[in-house]
Parts: C-alpha cells; sequence; structure tokens
C-alpha cells in the first residue's frame, strides 16, 4: 500500500512536510505539541494536502486561504494522477463540508467557484503554473531549438555559443541563476529581451539576487521551481501566470512558457538557465487558471 503524505502549503506558497519542525520553528511554535495544521488553515491562509496512491484529501479555508497557497496547489495536483480528490472547507460559520471529485480540474474549478462566492469578485491565484512535457517541444520553436542545443553540448554553457542563440530565438529572454551554498540563487546575468514593465528593476537584475526583486512572494515563488531543478538536475518546461508586482507598472499579469535548463560552466560551476517564451498551451491554461 502507498505511503500516506501529508503536507502544508503556507501563505506564500511554500510546500512544508506536516510534521516539520523548521515549519514550527519558524513559526515560533517549537513548545507546541500535537497537529498544528488545523489553525494554520483556518487563520493563516494555509493549505493542507493528505495524499495517499491515487487519492487526496485537501483541507483549506476560503475566507482566509491565500492566492500563493492556492497557486501552489494548482501545480502539485497538475503533476500528479489524482483520480479522487476530496475537499473539506467550512463556509459562513457552518460546518465543515466534504465533497469528492474525480479529476483535479474540477476539483480546482469547485475551488475557485467557493472562492468566489466568498469574496464577490473573480478570484484567481496571484501565481498558478502547469508541467509541461519536454518531448511535446517542437525542434523549431524556440524553446525546442534551446534544448537540442543543450542537449547536443551536455549542459556546458558557453557564452559564444549560447548568447547568440539567446538572441536569435528567444528574443534575449532569459535568466541565468547561481545557486548559492547557503541556499537562493545570484542572478549573474539577464538578458534585455524579458517583459518587465519596470525598466530601472529589469536592468538591476544582473547582478542582483532573486529574493531582492520587488515582488518577494513572486520570487519565492519562482525559487521553488529552480531548487527543483538544482536537487534532481533534470530539465523542466512549465505554463505560467503570474501577477508580478513592479515598483513603477504596479501589478502586471504575465502569462509565459519556461523552459530551466541546469547548466555548467567550462570551468564547471553550476547555473541555471531559465529560458522564457510565448505561452504554449492557451487552451490548457484558459481551461484552469
Amino acid at each position: 500500500m502507498p505511503a500516506q503524505q501529508s503536507i502544508l502549503i503556507d501563505e506564500r506558497g511554500k510546500l512544508w512536510d506536516a510534521e516539520s519542525w523548521q515549519l514550527r520553528k519558524s513559526l515560533y511554535l517549537n513548545g507546541v505539541e500535537g497537529d498544528v495544521s488545523a489553525p494554520l488553515i483556518n487563520n493563516l491562509g494555509f493549505v493542507g494536502v493528505t495524499s495517499r496512491g491515487n487519492n487526496a484529501i485537501i483541507r483549506f479555508n476560503p475566507k482566509s486561504v491565500s492566492k500563493a497557497a492556492i497557486g501552489a496547489l494548482y501545480y502539485w495536483l497538475s503533476v500528479r494522477s489524482c483520480t479522487r480528490i476530496g475537499l473539506t472547507f467550512a463556509l459562513n460559520g457552518e460546518g465543515q463540508r466534504y465533497e469528492i471529485f474525480a479529476s483535479p480540474r474540477a476539483a480546482l474549478l469547485r475551488i475557485e467557484a467557493l472562492l468566489d462566492q466568498e469574496h464577490r469578485l473573480s478570484w484567481r491565484p496571484l501565481y498558478a503554473a502547469r508541467a509541461g512535457k519536454l518531448s511535446a517541444l517542437s525542434g523549431r520553436s524556440a524553446l525546442g531549438v534551446l534544448f537540442e542545443l543543450w542537449r547536443e553540448t551536455s549542459g556546458t554553457f558557453v557564452d559564444s555559443i549560447y548568447l547568440p542563440l539567446l538572441k536569435q530565438f528567444a528574443a534575449d529572454r532569459y535568466v541565468q541563476f547561481e545557486p548559492r551554498a547557503e541556499g537562493g540563487f545570484n542572478i549573474p546575468r539577464a538578458g534585455s529581451g524579458l517583459h518587465i514593465p519596470d525598466e530601472p528593476a529589469r536592468r538591476a537584475l544582473g547582478g542582483s539576487r532573486l529574493e531582492d526583486i520587488a515582488d518577494k512572494d513572486y520570487a519565492e515563488w519562482a525559487a521553488q521551481f529552480y531548487s527543483t531543478v538544482v536537487e534532481s538536475q533534470q530539465p523542466r518546461y512549465d505554463h505560467l501566470r503570474a501577477y508580478i508586482n513592479w515598483p513603477r507598472a504596479g501589478r502586471v499579469e504575465r502569462k509565459y512558457s519556461r523552459m530551466i535548463l541546469p547548466c555548467r560552466t567550462p570551468c564547471g560551476r553550476k547555473i541555471l538557465l531559465g529560458v522564457s517564451g510565448a505561452l504554449a498551451e492557451k487552451r490548457l491554461l484558459a481551461d484552469s487558471f
């Protein structure tokens, strides 16, 4: 029988093991015994997920759940083949409700309807992602060309080879990331073609750190994707929708597809290459985002 897994998604979209002592420490709950998930879900905007095999139970509070937590839940569901999903929640002071769905899409649509009902507006998470398939990349597409280059070079990033092709095929929409030993990412270089409506913020990317960009919540959410590539040393491909807050432009919606490639320089330094392009699966995202 598959093992049961219990996680908590915090108000910034970060995933934690439900028994994590680091989570308790970060919330000053070290001395609190027993299950602490209920108050975190009910009052602080967390989402709780318990899964076993293809079954999952999702706990949330429609009144307090954060958009970042729901966005992380979108992604968590998108990379799993759940065939039975239970939602448990309470509305307007009523008792706890339980509803069961046969697909992630049906469960997410129900969650959005509940949040629309609770907040009386068209409710969407600030950041959401769907996992794509690298095998679906066309060799004639911008990301497909760069993926083939990555395979041909065995992930060795040589400026004179990559930079001209990034400009030609990806319109210079790329960011290099360098993982730090203590955690987090430096940004040694960022392309000039990134769709950032705040020019000073765009220029400041190169030479900065990911966690120092203006929208801290977006930076923390995005860092999770790059961290998984560092851990797995495998490329990944995602379709994303984000409402990013820039100091001089406010919150701006961006829909795009992005590929992350684990690379190394000729001297052996490990870096990640994040390349963005036009949203590749508009229909898929329209159905669920």
